[in-house]
C-alpha cells in the first residue's frame, strides 16, 4: 500500500473551533482535525453511522497532521486522473493510520435507518441546464464522496464562529441555487443537511447531468418564515426523502491507539 514519505502528528489543544486544511500536489495537511474526520477521508465515509466502535478520543481530540510526498511520488500522481490521484492519497492516509495509530478494522453490512431520495408525485421541478458553465472543473461523478474530502482552508482573518443568536438568524433563510451543478453534487448538498441527522442518503432518482434547481428553507428551531427542509425539498424541487431501512457498509474499528508525537 502506498504511504507518505514523511508524516508528522501533533495534538492541537487550541481554542479554535473550526478545523481546516490545505490540499496541495505534494502533501496532505489538516489542522485541528479529529481522527474521525481522517478516517472519513481515508475510507470514503460520508455519514456518522458508517463508523462504529470508535473510542471517544477519536471523536473529540484534535490533531495537526501532515503527510508529505517525495518528488517521485508527486511526479507519479501528476500523471493520474482526478479519481486515481484521490484514491492514492486516501490509501496513503490509510497507511498513516495503520503506522502511527496502529489502526486495525473490518467492514460489516448493517441494516440501518437511511433516506431514499426519490422523485415526488407531480414530477421533478428543476429544468435541465444545458447552457451554464460547469460549476466545477470536472463535473463527472467522483469515485469517492465529496463529503469525505479534506477540511477546508483556514477562515479569513477576523472570522469567528457565529454565536447561538447569530446562528439562529443565519438559519432563518437558507438558499440553494444550482446553476451548472451536476446532479450528484445537488444530492451531496441535500444529503448533509442537519435535518437528516447523519443518516445515509440513497439516490433512487436515476437523474444525471446538470439541472437548474433553486430552494429556500428555514432550519428547524429558527424564527424563519420559509418552509422547513423536507417540505421545501418536495414542494420546490419535486423530490422527496423517504425514511427507510437499508444495507449500509460500516467501518468497525478493532484497534486504534493514540499516536506518539513527533
Amino acid at each position: 500500500m502506498p504511504s507518505f514519505a514523511v508524516v508528522s502528528v501533533h495534538p492541537n489543544n487550541s481554542d479554535e473551533v473550526v478545523a481546516h486544511g490545505n490540499g496541495s500536489p505534494d502533501s496532505y495537511r489538516v489542522e485541528r482535525t479529529t481522527i474521525k474526520d481522517v478516517l472519513a477521508y481515508a475510507f470514503g465515509l460520508g455519514y456518522d453511522h458508517e463508523l462504529e466502535n470508535a473510542p471517544s478520543w477519536v471523536l473529540n481530540d484534535h490533531f495537526n497532521i501532515e503527510g508529505k510526498l517525495d518528488d517521485d511520488q508527486v511526479a507519479s500522481l501528476g500523471k493520474l486522473s482526478r479519481d486515481d490521484r484521490g484514491e492514492q492519497m486516501r490509501l496513503m492516509a490509510q497507511s498513516m493510520l495503520a503506522e502511527r495509530f496502529h489502526l486495525t478494522y473490518h467492514f460489516e453490512k448493517r441494516d440501518l435507518p437511511v433516506y431514499l431520495l426519490e422523485i415526488a408525485k407531480g414530477g421533478f421541478k428543476c429544468p435541465r441546464d444545458t447552457t451554464s458553465q460547469p460549476a466545477i472543473s470536472d463535473p463527472s461523478r467522483p469515485r469517492f464522496r465529496w463529503s469525505a474530502a479534506p477540511a477546508p482552508p483556514p477562515p479569513p482573518p477576523g472570522w469567528h464562529p457565529p454565536s447561538p443568536e447569530e446562528k439562529k438568524v443565519l438559519t432563518q433563510s437558507m438558499h440553494m441555487q444550482t446553476k451548472g451543478w451536476p446532479f450528484w453534487l445537488v444530492v451531496t448538498v441535500l444529503s448533509h443537511q442537519p435535518e437528516l441527522q447523519g443518516r445515509p442518503v440513497i439516490d433512487k432518482t436515476g437523474l444525471d447531468g446538470a439541472y437548474d434547481c433553486e430552494m429556500k428553507w428555514s432550519q428547524a428551531g429558527s424564527d424563519g418564515a420559509d418552509q422547513f427542509f423536507f417540505s421545501a425539498v418536495q414542494d420546490q424541487l419535486g423530490l422527496k426523502l423517504q425514511s427507510a431501512k437499508g444495507p449500509v457498509e460500516v467501518l468497525v474499528i478493532d484497534r486504534i491507539e493514540r499516536p506518539s508525537e513527533n
